[in-house]
């Protein structure tokens, strides 16, 4: 019997017995550490560099400063960028969100930590490209084009010369109320859209482009729009030594505990809402298990039903019918006391001695001549003389034939025959 040998390779064992064949798995750019950690940075860079550049250039070239281009080009730079690198590395872009996927296990430790330091270092790179891509003069300072892009409060805001003119200014609580409720909005809506093993659903580039434009109508005005501690960081890094107005590192504080907060308090209430949901599906199952075998044992009696009725049924026939047979039997044994009352006690006969006995014939004869005598005697006297009959005795009328007279018969016809005396 020949085999033809196979054009796959087989692993074969030491024991003889062939081996499983290897499959090949297919490694994709997410499975790798460092690739997703080269997203971030990539996609990180290309965010930052146009919110940078989009807000220095935007607001002044259009000579007054205005929310809408802010908005509009924040969202749709956070939704392309997500929706370029999103599958690779999860599209978090911000240590914020990062923070948060790493309480709810969304993602590892580690694996966190290199997206922040990875995160950090594209938005310093975006920094670095903006403030060399400025264009300088003596007229237009570095920080007339910076202050509608670095992140701060009070002198640092947007609006504070404006405002100023009016004497009041947004102090540090209306600043981190904004960036609170701002960061909130961001972080959830990014969170959510990620699955339980941190990859990206296909909604989460929409949902988190539509976030970042509501997070920035509500902080512009007040703080720059930070929403992103790497983006408030690779700003300020290189605004520091242009001469603003307030200092931006010295603001910096601000922009990174709001988001780390805001990713608490999210990661948070969805543990707390998973821990809730999962009980509730835990006593649900529970209670389902418990009332499956009183269901069983619903089925078990109605199919049980309708025998036990048929059951009780003969047991009901077969008790009637045993009643009517003891009324019978105890008819019957009424009916055999009443004849045995009536009837008399049956006579029990001597056993009759079947031994054969030799009979006289001249003793009879002499009896017989006897009997005779003494019946002439009484003829002639004119007297009737009656042998007494023992009391209780029947005579007995009937003559067998065959039957042989006993010694106790004998006796009999002895005193029958003999006188009685006067």
């Amino acid at each position: 019997m020949t085999m033809e040998a196979s054009a796959e390779p087989v692993l074969e064992q030491a024991d003889g017995q062939v081996a499983a064949k290897p499959v090949r798995r297919r490694i994709r750019p997410r499975d790798v550490r460092w690739i997703r950690a080269a997203a971030e940075l990539v996609g990180t860079f290309l965010i930052c560099a146009v919110i940078y550049l989009s807000y220095s250039f935007g607001q002044l070239v259009m000579g007054q400063p205005s929310v809408v281009l802010p908005v509009l080009g924040t969202a749709l730079t956070y939704l392309a960028v997500t929706a370029m690198l999103g599958g690779v590395s999860g599209g978090h872009f911000n240590p914020a969100v990062t923070v948060a996927a790493m309480f709810t296990s969304q993602i590892g430790m580690v694996d966190g930590l290199i997206y922040i330091v990875a995160q950090v270092i594209g938005a310093i790179g975006a920094g670095a490209i903006a403030v060399a891509l400025i264009p300088v003069s003596k007229s237009v300072p570095d920080r007339t084009w910076l202050m509608f892009s670095v992140n701060g409060f009070s002198g640092g805001s947007p609006a504070a010369a404006t405002l100023g003119q009016q004497h009041i200014a947004f102090g540090a609580p209306m600043a981190i109320v904004a960036e609170l409720i701002g960061c909130i909005i961001v972080v959830a809506a990014a969170i959510t859209t990620l699955r339980s093993d941190g990859r990206a659903r296909r909604n989460h580039a929409l949902y988190t482009g539509l976030a970042y434009g509501v997070g920035v109508l509500v902080t512009y005005p007040i703080t720059c729009s930070g929403l992103n501690p790497a983006r408030s960081t690779g700003i300020a890094i290189f605004a520091q030594s242009k001469h603003m107005a307030v200092s931006p590192i010295s603001q910096l504080w601000l922009f990174w505990i709001c988001p780390l907060l805001a990713a608490s308090l999210v990661a948070l209430v969805i543990i707390m809402t998973n821990i809730i949901t999962d009980n509730m599906a835990m006593r649900a199952m529970g209670t389902a298990t418990d009332a499956q075998p009183f269901a069983q044992a619903g089925a078990d009696a109605q199919a049980q039903t309708q025998p036990d009725a048929f059951a009780a049924t003969g047991v009901q026939t077969q008790a009637g019918t045993e009643v009517q047979v003891d009324a019978f039997a105890a008819a019957g044994v009424q009916a055999q006391d009443q004849s045995t009352q009536a009837s008399p006690a049956p006579v029990q006969n001597a056993p009759a001695d079947t031994t054969a006995q030799t009979v006289d014939v001249s003793a009879l004869s002499d009896v017989d001549a006897g009997h005779d005598a003494n019946s002439g005697k009484n003829a002639e006297g004119g007297q009737d003389d009656v042998a007494p009959a023992d009391a209780g005795t029947i005579p007995d009328l009937q003559v067998e034939p065959l039957r042989t007279a006993s010694k106790t018969e004998d006796g009999d016809e002895a005193s029958k025959g003999k006188p009685t005396e006067n």
